[in-house]
């Protein structure tokens, strides 16, 4: 037998100001930025189990699946940097 790797779990150190957009709620406590709206917004990426709530640190964490991850993860942090603006400079996901 020999074992594959089939996902990655990765995780990205926050800005103040981008945890602060991700946590963002409406006047009756729903996220203004909700799960559902990011992994659209990463469809058709097989990209899942994000998490940025405060349990999770100042961090985003996700897992990236699938037979071409490095292609996955680049495409999957152009999309987190349009929506939340430039990820933490020179800190790069952590796995």
């Amino acid at each position: 037998m020999i074992p594959e790797i089939v996902s990655i779990r990765y995780r990205i150190p926050l800005t103040d100001a981008q945890a602060k957009k991700l946590r963002r709620t409406w006047p009756n406590g729903d996220l203004f930025f909700p799960y559902e709206k990011m992994e659209r917004l990463l469809a058709p990426l097989q990209v899942e189990d994000l998490n940025w709530h405060h349990y999770s640190g100042q961090y985003l964490y996700f897992t990236v699946y699938g037979d071409d991850m490095e292609g996955t993860l680049a495409a999957a942090l152009k999309v987190f940097e349009s929506q939340l603006g430039s990820l933490s400079e020179g800190s790069g996901a952590q796995r």
